[in-house]
């Protein structure tokens, strides 16, 4: 499995999380995480922590895509949304993230965003590599 990529606006640190004079919440940043259990299809969730010593998701981060880059037919790159970032352990930094996959939930998701008046449109999975 190739390194992944997460985005989020959270928090920066743990101090963040304690101290309002270290508040530092609403600028994009994105880290590379590895995954740590299997990615299944037929799986709510998986878990990661961070590629990099030091970093980490924290509060705020929550809803933030994990990203896979995966090379398709002829070489083109396609990057993928693996998974939507639901709990992250506490520190910040060093720490466990669990992303929950969206295709287990696609009957859910196609449905409610019809119903809701902005349907989503299926588009290209994992699966299709």
């Amino acid at each position: 499995m190739p390194t992944l990529v997460t985005y989020g606006y959270g928090q920066q640190s743990t101090r963040g999380t304690i101290d309002p004079e270290k508040y530092s919440a609403g600028v994009l940043k994105k880290i590379a995480v590895d995954v740590r259990t299997e990615i299944r299809p037929w799986a709510a969730g998986f878990l990661t922590t961070p590629t990099e010593r030091g970093t980490g998701t924290c509060a705020g981060d929550s809803g933030g895509g994990v990203v896979a880059a995966l090379q398709g037919r002829g070489g083109r790159v396609h990057n993928v949304l693996l998974g939507v970032q639901a709990v992250a352990s506490i520190p910040c930094e060093d720490n466990q993230q669990i992303f929950v996959n969206p295709d287990a939930f696609a009957d859910f998701l196609l449905k409610a965003s019809a119903d809701l008046g902005a349907p989503l449109k299926p588009s290209l999975s994992w699966r299709d590599f």
